[in-house]
């Protein structure tokens, strides 16, 4: 048998730290200024956020199919209620958060298209980002 080195629940803390820490860098300044100065940073800016969002409803099935396990082997206690109702229950929230996730990941997908023919015609800032700017 194989022990794991990582907690699994460390991936997903990860994810949510990094969105924090992405919508922490991309608030606005009194200036009107941001992080997302160019259309080429949004481009691929939604673009990975799609890529996070296509990976969940992965992550929620297997979350799903580990709780069910666990409950046919009979491993589950719960608190109040009965252990199948609290697994029935979570069972079928994870089932609607991965149709939720899909819908976002295609509705990102749409926004990643729908801003791809953009591009800058403003004053270049003195970001590192001025390959999304034109003529650079």
């Amino acid at each position: 048998m194989t022990t794991r080195k990582t907690d699994p629940v460390k991936h997903p803390q990860k994810a949510a730290d990094a969105v924090r820490a992405f919508n922490h860098a991309t608030m606005r300044n009194r200036d009107g200024s941001g992080e997302l100065a160019y259309p080429g940073t949004v481009y691929r800016t939604v673009a990975a956020f799609a890529s996070l969002a296509y990976r969940l409803p992965q992550a929620f099935d297997q979350i799903g199919v580990a709780l069910t396990g666990l409950h046919q082997a009979g491993h589950l206690t719960a608190d109040h209620g009965t252990p199948t109702e609290h697994a029935h229950a979570t069972s079928a929230a994870l089932r609607e958060a991965e149709q939720h996730a899909t819908a976002m990941a295609e509705a990102l997908q749409r926004a990643h298209s729908a801003c791809s023919p953009l591009g800058y015609r403003g004053p270049l800032t003195d970001t590192d980002d001025h390959d999304d700017a034109e003529g650079e």
